[in-house]
């Protein structure tokens, strides 16, 4: 998400690379906005920007080694993409005293719509959160939204992306058939219905899981942002899990309190990706 009045101000194009997006620290920094904002203190939202830099550098199957059991945290894509985001940390591209924000509290998107940061990287429910709390932000046209950059040179396709299931609704693969039919019975004549469907984007501004909905999108003010949300999840060549969903408890803890180290440059690169091996790769 990126504020488009402030990208007006410094006369400033939004980021398609990861090169570009680092040479609108400094311009941001000078005008006295803060980059990014971040809730540093929920973890998880610190682990989206290395979901997307380990996409975006070692492609989908980077993680999905990971996931598999082998020792890919030292793989030379994922301590650049560890490096990459250190080095936005120290080129100061997340506002000041982002480890004490909050994402529970909406904070972070407070900063982003008061003009206090540029841009946040964040899950797609904040648009709902930003209309309701940001006064004129999104219904003024002022909120602009785009896929994560790509990385030069990186075998990811900036067109991958992160996620939960849509509006967490999902079975186990592994559940008995009978359990299955419920479920299949239960989105037949419920969320495939096209009054529940209407309602989600009528009332709620949220994406139905329903192929070619796009078509009913019109009729919202959020119009423009749905197709956004249907487009984005439609055509993501990989739409992976997020890491701390995927991971069991226990292995998402020892990742969120790696990274809140890793954010902190409380550890390194090499020690963090050396500390996870340990935990998960083996």
């Amino acid at each position: 998400f990126y504020n488009k009045k402030l990208f007006k101000q410094v006369n400033v194009e939004p980021p398609t690379t990861w090169d570009e997006l680092m040479a609108l620290v400094p311009k941001f920094n000078a005008a006295g906005i803060a980059p990014f904002s971040l809730g540093g203190q929920s973890r998880w939202t610190n682990m989206m920007w290395l979901e997307l830099l380990f996409d975006r550098i070692g492609g989908p199957e980077l993680f999905e080694s990971i996931y598999d059991g082998k020792p890919n945290w030292t793989d030379p894509a994922a301590i650049d993409a560890l490096t990459k985001v250190q080095d936005l940390i120290k080129a100061d591209g997340f506002i000041k005293g982002f480890a004490s924000i909050t994402a529970d509290s909406n904070a972070d998107q407070a900063l982003l719509y008061t003009g206090k940061a540029a841009m946040m990287l964040h899950g797609t429910w904040t648009y709902g959160s930003m209309k309701s709390d940001g006064g004129d932000f999104v219904s003024g046209g002022n909120l602009g939204y785009m896929n994560f950059p790509a990385v030069t040179g990186g075998k990811g396709d900036p067109a991958n992306t992160f996620g939960n299931p849509a509006q967490y609704v999902s079975i186990s693969s592994k559940a008995p058939q009978a359990q299955k039919d419920i479920a299949l019975a239960f989105f037949k004549g419920g969320l495939l219905q096209e009054k529940e469907a209407t309602a989600y984007i009528e009332k709620a501004g949220e994406v139905p899981i329903v192929k070619g909905i796009d078509s009913k999108f019109s009729s919202s003010d959020d119009a423009e942002w749905l197709k956004f949300v249907y487009d984005l999840a439609t055509n993501a060549p990989s739409f992976a899990q997020s890491w701390d969903q995927a991971l069991s408890p226990t292995e998402a803890e020892t990742l969120l309190d790696n990274i809140e180290k890793l954010f902190g440059l409380a550890i390194t690169p090499q020690q963090f990706a050396d500390n996870m091996n340990k935990a998960i790769g083996s």
